[in-house]
């Protein structure tokens, strides 16, 4: 085959512009994909703030309610009896109508288990009695947490919030 007749030059020459245009397709193409990844993201991390700001919002609120029927009835040496536990419950599930659906999963996680006690503990405990110890011991813990139990509500909480990550401080430099 003659490289310099005027068909192969032809077939040469297309040959490189299919190639051409199949590279260029090619790039196009990853081009759109990173766009649309991008502009998903983007969407992701919108969403995330405005998921954030509403946590911002509401976890302050909803650490009233624990702190009101752990720290400051404890500290008032008030007893912790089956109305205790039926109002706790009952602040709980009328912060969950509105606020609960902002709660990370591992919020969520540990608040369906200080529901659940407080209903055993209604259940178990008779009107105008005191719920027994070790479940109002148990209670405080999912709240507070322990060495044994590990981190409780208020640490994921203060987690959720970014209270925990030494990033987002900063470290004064006059030291």
């Amino acid at each position: 085959m003659d490289l310099n007749s005027p068909a192969a030059v032809a077939f040469i020459a297309a040959v490189v512009s299919v190639l051409g245009t199949l590279l260029t397709v090619r790039a196009a193409v990853r081009t759109s994909r990173n766009s649309v990844v991008q502009a998903h993201n983007a969407v992701v991390q919108a969403q995330v703030q405005e998921i954030i700001k509403k946590r911002i919002e509401f976890y302050p609120q909803f650490w009233k309610i624990p702190v009101r029927y752990e720290t400051n009835w404890t500290l008032t040496h008030q007893d912790k009896t089956r109305e205790w536990a039926e109002q706790y419950a009952r602040d709980l599930n009328e912060f969950n109508l509105e606020g609960g659906v902002f709660f990370s999963q591992a919020v969520y996680e540990k608040f369906v288990e200080l529901r659940e006690l407080l209903h055993e503990a209604i259940d178990e405990t008779l009107p105008g009695a005191q719920v027994p110890r070790g479940l109002t011991d148990r209670i405080r813990r999912v709240f507070y947490g322990d060495r044994v139990y590990g981190p409780g509500l208020s640490t994921v909480l203060k987690d959720d919030l970014g209270s925990y990550q030494n990033a987002l401080l900063a470290r004064r430099s006059d030291r």
